[in-house]
């Protein structure tokens, strides 16, 4: 997770094009006539490199990248395969930290050469068989796209250059700009990962849209979507996504997707409609759709629309029509309001043919004007009183100042097309039908619900008792010595007889039936499935769905169920078990101890899953929820050597980073801060003095917001780390003493650090003891540096930094210093 001398790749001072040419159906030709009809050529430097030439497009033609006058920021190559090692070892030795290849390159072997030439210059490498990227605020076209992209806040990632291409015109006929557009090509270097930690940084930036083919790391992938969807609303169209047979693949996708708080489209058509909403979005405030059209059909062709993504229009409020009516305008609720099943009644404001200009902007005043619409939906169609084009100049002004995002469709077409440009114009959606126009607006509300849950709070684990992980090592280190002789006879997996596998499930509380519980299977309301999977890229994952004899099939196994990635905890457990259908059935006949056993069973065998690598299969079908808890009827588990299983996409809880130390005439325990700390966490801060807060945080607060809570205790643990001091409470829990945290700087290898001890602790050594765990932790992992701000008056941090041989150095910021602490 490194975005070190991208800075060289998006935004060069210098570019030269190696291969360029002057002949017509070339790429060096193309690129070059592309770089020099852009802007960068007034500021930036052009230099062609082809030694058939001495001067093309005006410019001086360099023979060979030895001639070149200085070593350039990004060398775009566009040479034949043989060349290419060659000339990136070339390039690295002479100072250039980034090239794109053009070129195709085949084979894994020639793949390794390029990294292996580029690794001892730390020189990034775009492609092979990359198009190019556009930064257009730079005036930069470094691609050989068909046309140069407009400037905009939307960055456009992508791994195929055919859909780049198609995109692009798209969003050239309707004014859509971009502030970077990118494509991977094969990516052996940079990839989505990467540009997704630039970009989540980026202020240039407001939205990321990306199109995926394949990923090559899971949890790099994981972990850099998951920082940028907190910053901005990220987007992903997967290509082949139901390439397998049984579409478990497709499954762990849309899981991975959503547990990173992403939004994923699925068709081409979602992902123009993605490319639209997003380069005119605001923050969502919420789901509430409000209607305004001049045609009662319109109102129901949206609200079906509405109706398949499970929402309905938001009602026209009473305080909307009483504020109409003040103003002499009556709006009828419906003109076909003689059915409830079929009517408009209280779903829109469907003003009349003839309505004048005047009663537009009334209507979309006051709709944008009551607090119970979050959005707004204007449905247009041609009308012989008043013309299109007159209510979107007069209607324009008023929805860009309206503070609601809002979605518009203009019917027609010459009569409506004056009026999509100046909708385009001014910055608001617009769509050619009023169900892509609703599809947008569901894009938006599903990517709210997935923030949402990227950050909600989990409680902990109802009813579980100490982590299991010893137990269950043992019992597998069991299990395996048994069936050693047979392992090396089959050279496959090992299968866990009855009694192996229910003493294993039974560590996690998890029971096989007895003959009586088995009894009572056929007077459940409904039976589910729980097993585990490995999938190819996102590695270990947990399945939830249908279960019985129904789910034995292939086809019925893939109707209704839903996968996780591990590690799992009880909110994201409950969101999976809630996206089935078998879970209405479930919620008609259970009690609520049976619902919440049934989730904590997922999170316990996402646990088991993290603690044994050798956990190759386990299928639990039919399993069943009765009296308040869960047993399965069937278990099939096999072991296998963890060598042969994918790594985590996600990194659990680090428990072998728990410690426990003497402090205070006491024990107290050491150890990484977990989302279900978040309660605990809140009473730690109504602990602290207000100026203690003051000197952490630079503010005032008197409460962590859900949103900070949950960034301070839903943390990625491969790029960051919280320590927490904790000592149990008389009447059962633990409180929080200090805490000590510091976050990776994905472009350099230092690591901002930030301590805080509860305010009638300080002064007894807490902190020596917290920023010590510290930095042994990061010095364990090769991380250079440990820096952080401080206000100068804050000298106990100052105290604490020396202490551990750091220095206290002057700060760009009056009022600030900078703290440094070297770990090398």
């Amino acid at each position: 997770m490194s975005i070190k001398h991208l800075d060289r790749l998006l935004a060069p001072r210098s570019v030269a094009v190696i291969g360029a040419s002057g002949k017509p159906h070339r790429v060096g030709t193309r690129v070059l006539a592309n770089l020099a009809a852009g802007g960068f050529a007034a500021a930036g430097k052009i230099w062609p490199v082809n030694p058939k030439y001495t001067e093309l497009h005006g410019m001086p033609c360099y023979a060979r990248v030895a001639a070149l006058p200085e070593a350039p920021d990004l060398a775009i190559i566009c040479t034949p395969m043989a060349t290419i090692v060659g000339l990136i070892a070339e390039l690295g030795a002479r100072g250039t930290r980034a090239v794109i290849v053009m070129t195709e390159v085949s084979g894994r072997a020639q793949r390794q050469a390029l990294l292996d030439a580029a690794r001892p210059h730390l020189l990034r490498i775009l492609g092979p068989g990359s198009i190019g990227l556009q930064a257009p605020a730079l005036g930069l076209d470094a691609s050989f796209t068909h046309g140069p992209a407009g400037a905009g806040k939307l960055a456009f990632v992508s791994q195929a250059g055919a859909l780049a291409g198609a995109v692009l015109d798209w969003a050239g006929e309707r004014g859509i700009g971009f502030s970077q557009f990118v494509t991977l090509g094969d990516d052996v270097d940079v990839d989505f990962g990467d540009l997704l930690d630039y970009l989540a940084a980026d202020a240039g930036t407001e939205a990321i849209l990306l199109c995926v083919e394949d990923l090559r790391s899971a949890r790099k992938f994981m972990s850099a979507g998951r920082l940028a969807a907190r910053a901005k609303p990220v987007i992903v169209f997967k290509l082949g996504a139901r390439q397998e047979l049984d579409g478990s693949a497709d499954l762990v996708f849309d899981a991975a997707i959503r547990r990173a708080g992403m939004l994923r489209v699925h068709s081409t058509e979602d992902l123009f409609d993605a490319v639209a909403t997003l380069a005119r979005h605001r923050p969502q405030r919420g789901e509430r759709l409000a209607v305004l059209t001049n045609g009662a059909s319109l109102a129901l062709v949206a609200a079906d629309a509405l109706a398949a993504g499970e929402l309905r229009p938001a009602p026209v409020s009473p305080a909307t029509r009483k504020r109409l009516a003040q103003q002499g305008l009556a709006i009828a609720a419906s003109s076909t309001a003689n059915s409830t099943a079929n009517s408009t009644a209280n779903l829109a404001i469907n003003l009349p043919a003839d309505a004048p200009v005047a009663q537009y902007v009334a209507a979309a005043g006051a709709l944008l004007a009551d607090d119970q619409t979050d959005a707004l939906l204007f449905l247009h169609a041609p009308a012989a009183m008043v013309t299109s084009d007159a209510v979107a100049q007069a209607l324009a002004p008023l929805f860009q100042a309206g503070g609601r995002n809002v979605l518009s469709c203009w019917l027609g077409g010459v009569s409506a097309a004056s009026a999509r440009r100046q909708f385009a114009d001014a910055g608001l959606p617009t769509f050619e039908t009023p169900e892509t126009a609703v599809h947008g607006f569901l894009q938006m509300a599903q990517y709210r619900r997935n923030q949402a849950l990227l950050m909600e709070v989990p409680a902990g684990v109802p009813g579980t008792a100490a982590p299991p992980r010893a137990a269950a090592r043992t019992l597998v280190k069991a299990a395996l010595a048994t069936h050693r002789k047979e392992q090396e006879k089959n050279k496959g997996p090992v299968v866990l007889s009855d009694d192996e596998a229910r003493s294993l499930l039974a560590a996690y509380g998890i029971a096989l039936a007895t003959p009586q519980q088995a009894a009572l299977a056929g007077h459940t309301p409904a039976a589910v499935r729980i097993g585990i999977g490995i999938d190819r890229v996102f590695g270990p994952v947990v399945f939830f769905g249908q279960g019985g004899l129904a789910a034995e099939g292939l086809a019925d196994l893939t109707a209704d169920r839903t996968a996780g990635l591990p590690p799992l905890n009880m909110v994201l457990a409950r969101d999976m078990v809630g996206r089935t259908r078998i879970s209405r059935l479930l919620a008609q006949g259970q009690t609520a101890a049976d619902a919440e056993a049934l989730v904590r069973t997922l999170v316990q065998v996402a646990d088991m899953l993290t603690d044994v690598p050798e956990l190759a299969e386990l299928d639990l079908n039919p399993v069943l929820a009765i009296g308040g808890a869960v047993v399965a009827l069937s278990a099939r588990l096999q072991l296998a050597a963890p060598r042969s299983r994918r790594t985590l996409a996600i990194r659990p809880y680090p428990q072998e980073l728990e410690q426990t130390v003497a402090w205070n005439g006491g024990d107290i325990v050491l150890r990484p801060i977990r989302p279900e700390d978040a309660a605990q966490h809140q009473a730690f801060f109504h602990a602290l003095d207000a100026d203690d807060v003051r000197l952490r945080f630079f503010t005032a607060m008197r409460e962590l917001p859900p949103a900070q809570l949950a960034r301070l205790t839903q943390i990625d643990y491969d790029r960051a780390m919280a320590f927490i001091a904790t000592r149990p409470l008389a009447g059962g829990g633990a409180e929080t003493l200090g805490v000590v945290r510091a976050v990776l700087d994905p472009a350099s290898q230092s690591a901002e650090f930030a301590i805080i001890i509860r305010s009638d602790l300080k002064g007894k050594g807490l902190g020596y003891i917290l920023l010590g765990k510290l930095v042994d932790y990061f010095r364990s992992r090769g991380t250079a540096e440990i820096v952080g701000d401080a206000l100068a008056e804050n000298l106990g941090v100052q105290k604490l930094v020396r202490h551990f041989g750091g220095v206290v150095l002057p700060h760009q910021e009056p009022g600030m210093v900078r703290l440094q602490l070297p770990l090398k």
